[in-house]
This record gives structure tokens, sequence and C-alpha cells, in this order.
């Protein structure tokens, strides 16, 4: 790779935020959130700003020896003429820095380094996409992982630490919103009063887990939430892993007319019956439904996909069927099931700074015995899962975890952790045959 422009590099600007760190140490605090030693273009420079933080987190006194002292014996600071070196950087100090001003420099800083970051990427795609043993999809792949990484520097850089008066700005619309509405929640609702009444409804940007055994009817569940906030008139995404999206329409007609699923699919349907398919399929066409069903993703690449949705179609829930099935990188399946979690918490921050919108993830749990209720500690592979979570819901049998039952049935939905309120359980009847759920009072 050649050089790079000049306009990628900013010596100046990189000398000036450290003379400034230099002779008033405490300010480079106010830098710490929004750049790091990376971020730096010339190497020196880095590991002078890296040596005033670990020395200001040591709690050591910081001047120009000091940092010298630190320094000594480094092939980069002996070339640029050591100790002369720092005292002539401190020289160009800014007298008198405001707290701004040096948040302004790390900001440009940065802004620096994220083109020059782009660059990188351009130059590297340039080179990968004439190798013909690269597939496209691989080669879309790889640049969206790294250009997903970029975006994410520039957006921890852009809520990095404020006053509380920019908060105060932010939730100022939705407190009067609650004032003013009667009935008013933090989310928008869910389809079921009990569940808005505990959970507030689907927050913006949460994180909402719903975890149960195999057969025990979370996709069923999911299906009529994503139902139910459709007929309200929300855009809702489904990201079926593992449903091929006939299947899923099929499930959602279903559900809409109270048909029997197990009758049209074993070739038993009467005519009464096919009398309701197709107005029940009219009806769902119309919806604001949206499905994806590729399989076994990579986490990186379900999150853009889920934050394209809510750009290209204003997707308030996203759905994704389910968690153990997207793949990412790690040496143990509980860093890639953590890595996948990961990606998915910031898909639903993501979703909630777009639209107002949420994230619903369906997970497996560990076996369990019988009889036994699903606890926390029961999710599947990692548990990063339950700290990523902003709510957790345990679909489950109220006297234990019977799967497979098919008639109608009492079901619990058991509300393990909830940042919004309180964790309780709310009961619902099952009506197998057609996928549906009905509230119990």
């Amino acid at each position: 790779m050649g050089p790079l422009p000049e306009s990628f590099v900013d010596v100046a600007l990189e000398r000036e935020l450290l003379s400034t760190c230099l002779v008033n140490p405490s300010l480079a605090l106010l830098t710490a959130d929004k750049i790091r030693t990376e971020h730096f273009a010339v190497p020196l420079h880095a590991k002078i700003f890296d040596a005033i933080l670990r020395m200001l987190s040591e709690g050591k006194p910081i001047d120009e020896l000091a940092i010298a002292n630190r320094l000594t014996g480094n092939l980069d600071f002996e070339t640029a003429g050591g100790r002369s070196f720092l005292f002539e950087l401190a020289a160009f100090a800014i007298p008198s820095p405001r707290p701004s001003t040096v948040s302004e420099l790390a900001d440009s800083i940065l802004k620096v380094a994220l083109r020059r970051r782009f660059q990188r990427i351009v130059i590297s795609a340039q080179e990968r996409v004439e190798d013909p043993m690269r597939s496209i999809d691989e080669l879309i792949i790889d640049h969206r992982e790294e250009i997903t990484a970029l975006e994410d520097d520039s957006e921890i850089s852009q809520r990095g630490m404020v006053h509380i008066a920019e908060v105060t700005k932010e939730l100022s619309p939705t407190l009067m919103r609650l004032s003013e509405e009667p009935g008013a929640m933090l989310g928008f609702s869910t389809g079921f009063r009990s569940l808005d009444r505990i959970a507030s409804g689907f927050p913006p940007g949460s994180l909402t887990i719903l975890a149960a055994r195999p057969s025990m009817g979370k996709t069923a569940f999911a299906i009529d939430l994503a139902l139910r906030v459709a007929q309200a008139g929300h855009p809702v995404a489904i990201f079926s892993l593992e449903t091929p999206r006939d299947m899923l329409q099929l499930r959602f007609v279903c559900r809409h007319g109270r048909i029997d699923l197990a009758s049209l699919t074993s070739g038993r349907a009467s005519d009464e019956v096919w009398r309701r398919v197709f107005p029940s399929l009219a009806a769902v066409t119309e919806l604001p439904l949206f499905v994806d069903d590729r399989s076994r993703p990579r986490a990186v690449d379900l999150r853009w996909r889920i934050r394209a949705a809510g750009r290209r179609f204003g997707v308030k829930l996203a759905i994704v069927d389910y968690l153990q099935l997207a793949t990412a990188r790690g040496t143990t399946r509980n860093d890639e099931v953590a890595n996948v979690s990961g990606e998915l918490q910031a898909a639903s921050r993501e979703l909630g700074q777009l639209t107002g919108g949420a994230l619903l993830v369906l997970s497996q749990l560990n076996r369990l015995s019988d009889g036994e209720r699903p606890r926390l500690s029961h999710l599947r592979d990692s548990g990063a899962i339950e700290q990523d979570a902003d709510g957790v819901w345990f679909l489950c049998d109220p006297s234990g975890t019977r799967p497979g039952q098919l008639d109608p049935a009492a079901k619990e939905l058991d509300i393990a952790k909830s940042r919004n309120g309180p964790t309780e359980r709310v009961f619902f009847e099952f009506i197998g045959q057609c996928m549906a759920f009905e509230e119990r009072p």
C-alpha cells in the first residue's frame, strides 16, 4: 500500500492535542471515550498519548520528564529527539485551553483516522476483487464486517460523554407523550394488554429474548406477536433462520383465519376450511410483514440486514428465529454465541435510533428435567445472552415442561428479566391447531 493522501494524515493536529495534554494532563481524560492510540497516524504520537493515559490511571504526576522516562529506549522516541522533542512539543500548547477545545481536537483526529481506515478498506477491496477464487458473497460479507466495525467507531465517538442536560432534551418528548396520552407506555404495544402492563410494550432500542424448549410454541408465539403488531400498522421483519418463508406464510394465514394447520398440510381440509384460507391469505398479504429466510447468517451480516430493514421499510419490530443458528467468530461455542448476542444487542440499539423499533430474539434453552422450570442460567451456550438482553421471557407450561401439546392448553410467559418493569408471569390459552395465543383473564 502506497503513502496515504495528506488529507488522511494531520501531524499538526495530533501534536496540538498532545502538547495540550502534556501541559494540562487532566484534560486528556476528556478524550479517552473518543479516541484510542490506533487513531493516531504517527506511531510516536500514539505512544505518547498511551503513556499519558496510563500514568493518569496510575495516579502518577505527568510532565515532560516523566513521559520521557516512560519512553526511554523507544526507537521512534530517540530518533525524534527524545526529551528535547517533548519540551518542544509542550511549547506549542494552547494557552488556557477550554475542555471543549480539547474535545474538538479529539473529534477532528478521529475523523481523519476514520478516513484513513476507510481508505484502507477501499484499497483492500480492490485487491480482493481481483482474486477469482473469492466469491462475490464472500467479498460482500468480509467488507460488510469491516464497514460495520468502522461505523461502530464513529457511533462510539458520537455517543460519548455528554452533560445530563443533553439527555434531558432527548427524554423530554417521551415524558410529554406519557403525561398527555392516557394509557401511554414507554414502548409500542405487543398486542397483549397484560404483557404491555408488565413489560411496557416493546421499548425503543430494546433487545428481548424469548426462550423455550423445542416444540413449546416459541415460533408460534412470535408469529402471534408479529401479526398483532403488524395489524396495529407497525412494519414487522422476521428473520427466519430455520423455517422457509412459504411455511412461515402458511402459519400466518392459519393464525389469522383460525385454520387448522395440520388439516391443510395433510390434505384433510374441508371445503369450508378452504373458503376461509384465501380471504385470510389476502388479508395477511396486505399487512406490513417482511420475511428473510436466509439460513445460518454471520451475526454481523444479520445485524446489517436488520438495520437495512429499518432504513428501507421503517421496521418497528424485528424478530430473529433463532439466536443459536447465527454464526460468529469465537474459539469456543460460548464465545461464538456471546459474539452473536453482542451483535444483536447493537442491532437493537441501531433499530431504536432509526425507527424507535425493538428486537425480539428467540433462543433455545439447555435441557431441563421433567417438571423443572426454566431459569436465566438455562439460556443455551452463553451467559452473555442474559447480560445483553433488556428482557428475558420464558414460554413454558405452568405445570412443567411438557412439549408438543396440540390441544388447547395453558401456557405461561415467565418474564424473568425486565429492565423496564417488574418480573411477573402472564398466562395464555394456546390453541395449537391454528397456533394462536389468547390472554387468560
